[in-house]
C-alpha cells in the first residue's frame, strides 16, 4: 500500500491489530501486510509505539521477547467490531468515529482513540479529515436502535461508502423472494434503523423519486464504472422520509404530522430502547401513564409499531391514525370473528 501518510498508516496499523484479536504481529509482519518499503521501518516502529503507549497500553499492548516486539490487542470483544478494510483510509477513519456509538462498551474507547490520532496528524491531514468528515457525516444517518452486523458486512460497507464519496453508481446483487436478482444503483446514504441498515437510494426510472435498500438483502456489491451528479434535492427529500419514517415504506414525499399516543406505564423501558424516530419525546401524564409526543408520516410502518404495543397504547391524534387503526381492527374482526 504506496504512499500512505501518517494519519492512514496509523489508522491500517490499529485496526489489522484490533481486528485480529487472536493474533500477535512483529513489525515486519505488519510492514508485509501493508506493502509498506522497508526504509519506512521505523515510522512504523514510531507508530506502534504510539498506539502501544496509549493510556498505559489499554489499546494494544506489546511483548518484548529478547529484541523482538509482538502487538497484541488489548481490547475485549474487539472481534465484535466492525472495521472496513478502505483503500482510502480517511474513509475508515471518518467511518469510524461516526459508528463509534453503536458500540455501547467500546465506544469511548473508540472516541478517545480516533481524537488522539487526530491530533497526531500534521496540519493538512487533519484539515482534509475535517471536510471528507463534513461530507460523508450527514450521510450516514442513525435512527432507533444499533444494527446487527453480518460477518461479511466490512467489504460490502467499503464498497457503498467508496461510491457516496466518489459519486459512483453500484452494481448490486441482492435476495428477492424467489431468486437473486443484479441491478445497478444510486447509492446517496447509509441509514441505521431498528436493528437494520439500509442504503437510501435516487431512482434512476422516475424523476427525483427515492427507495430504500435492506443491508442485509444484498448478496454482492460492486462499484460501477458510471458515475452520477448528486442532487442535493433528492437528498433533503430522503433525509425527510427517513426522518418521518416514509423512507421505509416505499413512500415518495412524507407528510408528517402531529402524533400523540399514550402508553401504560410497564411499556416505558421499551419506548426507551426502541423508540420510533428522532422527533419522539417522552414524559409522564397525570394519569400515571406514559405520554408520547412526535412527527411522523402516518403509514403502514407506524400502525404496526403502534399495534406490537397491543392493549398497552391508546392514539389520541390524529384523527387519520385512528382511523387506520380502526379499519385494521375490522379487518382482524372479519378475518377471525
Amino acid at each position: 500500500m504506496a504512499d500512505m501518510t501518517r494519519g492512514e498508516r496509523t489508522v491500517q496499523l490499529f485496526a489489522k491489530v484490533i481486528s485480529n484479536p487472536e493474533k500477535k504481529f512483529t513489525i515486519s509482519d505488519l510492514m508485509t501486510s501493508f506493502e509498506i518499503p522497508e526504509s519506512e521501518r521505523r515510522n512504523v516502529q514510531r507508530d506502534m509505539r504510539f498506539l502501544s503507549e496509549m493510556d498505559g497500553g489499554r489499546y494494544i499492548a506489546v511483548d518484548t521477547v529478547g529484541r523482538t516486539s509482538y502487538y497484541t490487542s488489548a481490547l475485549r470483544n474487539a472481534e465484535r467490531l466492525l472495521f472496513p478494510n478502505f483503500e482510502n483510509t480517511m474513509l475508515h477513519f471518518v467511518f469510524l468515529k461516526r459508528i463509534a456509538n453503536i458500540y455501547p462498551a467500546t465506544s469511548e474507547i473508540i472516541s478517545q482513540l480516533l481524537e488522539r490520532i487526530e491530533k497526531s496528524l500534521p496540519g493538512r491531514e487533519q484539515k482534509s479529515l475535517r471536510h471528507l468528515g463534513e461530507e460523508l457525516n450527514s450521510k450516514i444517518i442513525f435512527m432507533g436502535t444499533p444494527p446487527d452486523f453480518e460477518e461479511d458486512a466490512s467489504e460490502k460497507m467499503r464498497t457503498i461508502l467508496q461510491a457516496i464519496h466518489d459519486h459512483r453508481k453500484i452494481d448490486v446483487f441482492y435476495r428477492t423472494a424467489s431468486a437473486y436478482k443484479k441491478s445497478t444503483r444510486i447509492p446517496l446514504m447509509i441509514i441505521v434503523y431498528q436493528n437494520e441498515i439500509y442504503v437510501g437510494c435516487e431512482s434512476e426510472k422516475v424523476k427525483d423519486a427515492t427507495y430504500t435498500l435492506k443491508f442485509r438483502r444484498m448478496v454482492k456489491v460492486q462499484l460501477s464504472k458510471e458515475t452520477f451528479v448528486e442532487n442535493p434535492k433528492v437528498l433533503e427529500k430522503l433525509r425527510r422520509q427517513v426522518s418521518s419514517g416514509a423512507a421505509f415504506m416505499s413512500e415518495q414525499e412524507p407528510h408528517p404530522e402531529d402524533v400523540e399516543i399514550e402508553f401504560e406505564m410497564n411499556a416505558s423501558l421499551y419506548l426507551m430502547e426502541n423508540k420510533f424516530n428522532r422527533t419522539m419525546h417522552m414524559r409522564l401524564a397525570k394519569n400515571g401513564k406514559i405520554l408520547v409526543k412526535m412527527k411522523a408520516d402516518v403509514n403502514q410502518l407506524l400502525v404496526n409499531w403502534v399495534v406490537s404495543f397491543s392493549t398497552a397504547a391508546r392514539v389520541i391524534k390524529p384523527a387519520s391514525l385512528q382511523t387506520r387503526l380502526k379499519e385494521y381492527g375490522e379487518y382482524l374482526r372479519s378475518i377471525y370473528a
